[in-house]
């Protein structure tokens, strides 16, 4: 051990002090890179940032909404390799990676959840949704990344309550372009990937690319010898058709394959015996929960231990000026079949829970039928395949036009369902399969755009869609799906009996969404905006036994204003306000029954949400030198809402009927306030600045080095706002050469200062034998804690023709 720390010294001593060479040796020769026209925000190769945040291209500081765009450049010099990345770097987003890469928690702008994200935050392709966990998805062959903030929910439709993340693949050009890269790092990183797009005739492109990446895990499994968790593998293959017959018509078809196959992420439980506060009636933790120093997790008892996911999709896009009269007319198609299967260990723990208290008990007591009493219903392996289809055309006007129109409409066809070749057999019998879940949308849009003068323009765009929801609860004969082997081989073996018990469930939602902007150019370098956006999330179904069986639609209310300059010398300087008001919530929250423990959703109530959000890059020493700064100061406060377990935690059994919750009884329902605590997941104070320096040190050579600073301060893992997380600061460093012919080489490491703040908190019970009942009755309390990563080191070579 404290060889590796000798080692671990060392190459943060190295790598500090070639950075600082490369941020304060600034040679005589440093060329300066050439501006951007006067008002308009530019990347470090001078080129003005274009963006397509409203489905059409315009500068990024012209666009009158919040915006923070990452170039393909951007996106190497900080590097990042995928959103989660990018995520540090944008003022107002965050992301808790707590189940590795599956189970994606995006936040923008305070609104959280706690497990299930859809919803709240739309991650798109080139304009057309996304579906499915996205920390995989590859960004060395895109042209930028938006992250837009606020309800997007007028122009991007479902799914965007509180923002978008819209990633713009690259295109063809008219020359042959290529680029390979490889990085080997710490824990074994390998990592391989080559695109190429090549003009095969004046009307005709293609593209073509690949991704191989592998690491190791970054923690022992004590439970497992020899095992590590935190092993992830990725494929990736992508291959794109581009036909140009004329200058007013262009149609692309693309394919991108993703292959995932992970192991168990290291997450590890606080228990019940640190808890701190509350013991004469729920024993709870309150402060800075402590991450495990161990980890111990049994992927021995899982059928297929980790994440594998795989997934194909396409997107078609035609795009034609009607005659060259300037007016235009899109349309865009898009398909996807992802499958996914996740094997976990929900005790989170080495020992074994079970539901009904051990083997023993199972095989005397408690005669469900078809079980296998040694197998923990904690130890879950979940099969699913989702397929969407998604359909978008519209019509607008010329842009040079005064006054500016498009329409459009929208439909989509969503199915996800269970897969029965993961279905087993536990203590509680055999797996039920999930809700065969249906969802269809339509939808119709238009907006306006009117220049009152040259440098006032105001703006109205308007969506109404319908949400049809149909979750089908599906049953089985368990003969009809396990062989007659295995069924003889459980507990009071059945192969005629019907396992869960059929039933569909429909709902219809229906939204107008609208969206007004007024954008004045107070200077030519000076942009001054506002707008008042509304967002939804379409609600939905819980299980069939959760306490509350419908979830209603969220509702979120934004009212900004914001400035945009390039004045004072920066490269660019923009700072929005912004204030909303976040209806009807959807939070996660756990239930109990006899043979199961589960996870539901529910509506919290109401909550304010006010910010300021803040980002830009200076130039120093003659653009040799340069600072980059983000910082967003969040004040969230939940104004209404309702929480039974802090009644339980303040009155105890005063609360209860039996082993249920009872707020009707004195006192409980205002003792269950949570009026004034801060929603989940959320930061207060979140922000990074960084140095960049590029020198050239000889002809054709150049010499850069760069250092981030990254801070979080303490956000609360539930609404009861009593386990938190504490502050996190961590450092990323780089040093390398590029030449002049698109050859770079880069040295770099990842949280160099070992930042140890978790990455994610769930709270749970602790199930182990032996643990006792809280006085109030209920399971005892812990927390799953999923622990950031450690420092990495590594080396990057590319070279672009």
């Amino acid at each position: 051990m404290m060889k590796e720390d000798l080692r671990l010294r060392s190459r943060l001593r190295l790598l500090i002090a070639a950075s600082v060479f490369g941020l304060t040796s600034v040679p005589v020769s440093a060329q300066a890179n050439a501006p951007a026209p006067q008002g308009q925000a530019q990347d470090r190769g001078g080129e003005e940032i274009v963006v397509t945040a409203r489905k059409r291209e315009e500068s990024l500081q012209d666009v009158p909404v919040s915006v923070s765009a990452f170039s393909a450049q951007r996106i190497e010099d900080r590097l990042a390799s995928d959103i989660v990345d990018l995520a540090d770097f944008t003022p107002g987003f965050q992301i808790q990676q707590s189940f590795g890469r599956s189970g994606d928690r995006p936040v923008i702008r305070g609104a959280s959840n706690i497990l299930f994200t859809d919803g709240k935050v739309g991650i798109f392709l080139d304009g057309a949704p996304y579906f499915g966990d996205f920390s995989s998805l590859e960004l060395a062959n895109v042209e930028r990344v938006e992250v837009i903030k606020g309800p997007q929910s007028a122009v991007f439709g479902r799914g965007t309550l509180s923002g978008a993340i819209n990633v713009v693949l690259k295109r063809p050009t008219d020359k042959l372009e290529a680029r390979l890269s490889g990085t080997l790092g710490s824990y074994d990183r390998r990592e391989l990937s080559a695109f190429v797009s090549a003009p095969i005739t004046p009307w005709l492109g293609v593209q073509a690319g690949a991704k191989f990446f592998d690491i190791d895990g970054q923690f022992k499994n004590q439970a497992v010898p020899g095992e590590r968790l935190g092993d992830q593998n990725t494929h990736q293959y992508m291959a794109g058709l581009f036909l140009t017959p004329s200058d007013d018509f262009r149609m692309d078809v693309r394919w991108l394959h993703q292959r995932d196959d992970d192991g168990l992420y290291a997450i590890g439980l606080q228990p019940s015996t640190a808890n701190n506060c509350f013991l004469a009636t729920r024993p709870y933790y309150c402060g800075v929960v402590q991450v495990p120093k161990t980890f111990g997790l049994n992927s021995d008892k899982l059928q297929r231990p980790g994440l594998y996911r795989n997934a194909d999709r396409f997107l078609g896009e035609l795009d034609w000026d009607i005659a060259g009269s300037g007016y235009n007319f899109s349309f865009q198609a898009g398909y996807s079949d992802l499958v996914e299967v996740l094997g976990t260990d929900q005790s989170y723990d080495n020992r074994d829970f079970f539901l009904l208290g051990s083997p023993f008990v199972c095989a005397n007591f408690v005669p469900i039928g078809n079980q296998r009493c040694t197998q923990s219903g904690f130890n879950t392996t979940d099969g699913t395949r989702r397929q969407t289809e998604t359909y978008e055309a519209r019509i607008s006007s010329p842009g040079g036009d005064r006054f500016r129109w498009r329409v459009g409409v929208f439909a989509s066809h969503d199915r996800r369902h269970g897969l029965t070749r993961y279905l087993e057999a536990s203590e509680l019998g055999l797996d039920l399969l999930p809700d065969i879940r249906t969802v269809n949308n339509r939808a119709v849009f238009g907006g306006i755009d009117f220049d009152v003068t040259d440098t006032l323009r105001v703006g109205a765009e308007l969506r109404h869609q319908v949400d049809k929801v149909t979750n089908r609860t599906p049953s089985y004969r368990a003969g009809a799906v396990f062989s007659a082997d295995y069924i003889a081989g459980l507990t009071l073996p059945n192969p005629n009996q019907i396992v869960g018990v059929a039933g569909t469930r429909k709902a219809t939602f229906k939204a107008t969404l609208p969206r007004i902007t007024v954008n004045w150019k107070a200077a030519p370098d000076v942009t001054v905006y506002a707008q008042f956006a509304q967002g939804n999330a379409p609600g939905g179904f819980n299980p069939v036994d959760a306490p509350i069986s419908t979830v209603k639609e969220e509702k979120l209310t934004n009212y900004e204003a914001g400035v945009k300059t390039s004045r004072w010398g920066f490269d660019y300087l923009n700072l929005s306000a912004f204030w909303q008001d976040y209806r009807n919530q959807v939070l996660t929250n756990t239930y109990q029954t006899a043979t199961a423990i589960n996870s539901y959703s529910v509506n919290i109530g109401r909550t304010r949400i006010r910010g300021l959000e803040l980002e830009g890059a200076y130039p120093l020493a003659g653009r040799a030198l340069q600072l980059q700064f983000n910082y967003t100061f969040l004040d969230a406060e939940i104004r209404r809402g309702i929480e039974p377990e802090q009644a339980v935690l303040l009155l105890g059994k005063a609360c209860k009927t039996g082993t249920a919750t009872n707020l009707d009884l004195p006192g409980c329902r205002d003792a269950a306030s949570i009026a004034g605590n801060r929603p989940p997941l959320v930061s207060k104070h979140t922000g990074s600045i960084g140095l960049r320096s590029e020198n050239e040190i000889a002809s054709g050579w150049s010499l850069f080095a760069g250092a981030d600073l990254i801070y979080r301060s303490s956000y609360f893992a539930q609404v009861l706002n009593l386990a938190k997380s504490g502050n996190s600061t961590k450092v990323n460093l780089q040093i390398g050469l590029h030449d002049d012919n698109g050859l770079r080489i880069t040295l770099w490491g990842k949280n160099v200062l070992d930042e140890e703040s978790p990455d994610g908190i769930l709270r749970y019970v602790d199930l182990g034998a032996g643990v006792p009942k809280a006085p109030s009755g209920d399971s005892s309390r812990a927390f799953a804690i999923t622990p950031t990563r450690k420092p990495e080191y590594g080396l990057t070579v590319s070279k672009s023709f």
